[in-house]
């Protein structure tokens, strides 16, 4: 049974990192339209596969980073031995380390083996781990901070599908024995149908892994990977001899950071890092046709909600991609935890939103009543200025984030981005990573986007 995916490499010519791009847009600036290609660090390559020749090269001056761990929002590679805080592994990172140990300076996250101390050893695991031999590997664990794990994991089962379609995306197949999705995730989420067909579903509830079934699987995973901090049942799970890997795959920014490092780890780095450099195009695109071309008081202010009346903070899951968008988040900056809105509250009025973006789930090449849809997902939100307006949407929370990222800016900028603007991008994407998911798929054929132009006749 053949469970490799053909993984199309996307070829740009604007490539930016997303970190940049993304702070750019949650500060409300961007690219000035002069400079439309920042210099970033190197792409695996090189003499060995995924990095540059092992021992480094000869440094001039190198001035070490020093750093207590990684920023998850950053997209860079969280994995120990990243000396220098870039995307990649490379030979670069072994001059840094060299560095650190005739400084005698200790940094963190170039400490390869967690021992505490910077010396030949560290670089020993840092070759090791260009030159994809087997070795222990520490990465930084969203519940568990600097983890040590077996390098390269050859087994593993993904939980939820915002881990299983990049995993799926980038050939993670070739690893993967088991998955967990509530039944209606695997009702909609079609593009991983092939996954459907020859692995297991373990799920028995929303984050948790049936165990019984767990055991019962013909090859039992050696690592769990989750999107969240925990699992409901994770005791039992690790008491079974699995590990279980945390990283943020739900967050926007964090899920760069979060693609690289669980594809370095299955030792699939360069198809990881091909995968995020579509979403770097993406938010580069966006950067150049919306945000460097608006002022502060020109973006349009925007609220997202889900799961019938919660308020997305905006640190959330979904308010990022509205500014990375273009948007401009309405909530205070202390606002850490989502809110609920019951009809009647009076708080919600006050913020005078332009947009309101609401985020569920359909299947993805279903046929769906789009004014039921929207009506039902407006339900709670009717006395706001964005509804009055004719400006909340909705939008299928299924899609992968560049995705979503690419409807609202239609959304809220056809003018800027041009109308089809985001079936543009989702026909990309699906092209590029999904080939075998529908030979005749069209995004314009489906509905991933609601707006009230589309149902207000209906209303």
């Amino acid at each position: 049974m053949n469970k490799n995916v053909i993984i199309a490499i996307v070829a740009v010519a604007l490539v930016a990192v997303v970190a940049i791009a993304a702070f750019a847009m949650m500060n409300g600036g961007g690219n000035s339209g002069n400079d439309k290609t920042p210099e970033i660090p190197d792409n695996p390559g090189g003499d060995t596969p995924g990095g540059d020749t092992p021992g480094g090269d000869t440094p001039s001056v190198i001035d070490p980073v020093i750093a207590d761990s990684f920023d998850p929002a950053s997209g860079v590679l969280m994995v120990f031995g990243n000396a220098n805080a870039d995307r990649v592994l490379d030979s670069k990172d072994v001059n840094m380390v060299n560095a650190l140990i005739k400084k005698g300076e200790y940094s963190a996250i170039a400490d390869a083996n967690m021992d505490k101390k910077i010396d030949s050893k560290d670089v020993g695991v840092i070759n090791d781990l260009i030159g994809k031999k087997s070795t222990k590997m520490y990465y930084q664990d969203l519940a568990d901070g600097p983890t040590g794990i077996s390098y390269p994991v050859t087994s593993f089962m993904g939980i939820h599908q915002f881990v299983l379609i990049p995993m799926v995306a980038i050939g993670g197949m070739e690893f993967m024995n088991g998955y967990t999705l509530s039944p209606s995730g695997e009702e909609a989420a079609t593009m991983l149908k092939t996954l459907y067909d020859v692995e297991s579903n373990v799920n028995t509830s929303y984050n948790m892994v049936d165990v019984e079934k767990f055991s019962s699987l013909k090859v039992k995973p050696k690592v769990l990977l989750t999107y969240s901090k925990s699992l409901s049942n994770e005791n039992k799970l690790e008491k079974s001899g699995v590990q279980i890997v945390h990283l943020d795959f739900n967050g926007f920014k964090e899920s760069v950071s979060t693609i690289r490092t669980a594809g370095f780890m299955i030792g699939l780095a360069e198809n990881a890092n091909d995968y995020v450099k579509f979403y770097e195009e993406v938010i580069a695109d966006i950067n150049e046709k919306v945000t460097s071309k608006l002022t502060d008081e020109q973006r349009k202010t925007v609220m997202c909600g889900y799961m019938t009346n919660c308020i997305d903070n905006l640190n959330g899951s979904y308010t990022p991609m509205a500014i990375a968008a273009g948007g401009k988040g309405v909530l205070e900056e202390g606002d850490t935890t989502y809110k609920e809105f019951n009809k009647g509250d009076e708080w919600i009025l006050s913020y005078n939103e332009d947009f309101f973006m609401y985020l569920t789930s359909w299947e993805y090449t279903g046929k769906i009543d789009p004014v039921e849809m929207y009506k039902k997902s407006a339900d709670y939100f009717t006395s706001l200025k964005s509804y009055k307006s004719g400006n909340f949407v909705v939008f299928n929370s299924i899609m992968p984030p560049a995705l979503t990222v690419s409807y609202m800016a239609e959304a809220m900028y056809p003018e800027l981005v041009g109308e089809g603007y985001g079936d543009s991008v989702n026909q990309k994407y699906i092209e590029t990573y999904f080939p075998d998911f529908d030979k005749t798929f069209k995004a314009s054929d489906h509905t991933y986007m609601i707006t009230y132009d589309m149902v207000k006749d209906s209303l």
